[in-house]
């Protein structure tokens, strides 16, 4: 597989889980909390639990043995993932919902739209702020010296 389309692939796990997630979470505050709290308080409520488990889900993608890791590569994987994830977004409105794109965008102009649309815009910069982990690799020497009962002795 080229560059290009493992970016691509770390960039459609990471939207369409992504994506799953805030379909859960997206029916819970519509339902459960906004009829209580208010559009705005409900996405002020969902925003933060949605944005930790993107983290989660981007380091998931992070940890596959497949996956690049340099700072270019995860700035694409966020700028797919956040072109996919407006794509799926706008397919559900006009498919599942019935809305037409203005009124989507309409949507998106509300005060509520914009928590959403920041959120959105945070999601795709996380694989930014992931870094890889960092491996200190020390001399054999320097490991005898200080762990010398680990290591067999050469017989005298």
């Amino acid at each position: 597989m080229s560059r290009a389309q493992t970016i691509w692939t770390m960039a459609g796990l990471y939207a369409a889980l992504t994506f799953a997630t805030g379909v859960l979470m997206g029916a819970a505050r519509i339902l459960l909390i906004a009829p209580l709290a208010g559009p705005i308080a409900a996405v002020m409520l969902e925003l933060p639990i949605m944005l930790a488990l993107s983290w989660l889900i981007c380091g998931w993608i992070m940890d596959r043995p497949w996956a690049f890791r340099r700072l270019l590569d995860r700035a694409a994987m966020g700028v797919a993932a956040f072109a996919l994830m407006m794509a799926l977004e706008m397919g559900m409105a006009l498919l599942v919902f019935g809305q037409s794109p203005a009124a989507v965008l309409k949507g998106l102009a509300a005060p509520a739209g914009v928590l959403g649309l920041a959120g959105q815009a945070a999601f795709a910069m996380l694989p930014l702020a992931w870094r890889p982990p960092v491996v200190i690799r020390v001399q054999d020497t320097e490991r005898r010296a200080a762990y010398p009962a680990a290591w067999p002795r050469p017989e005298d």
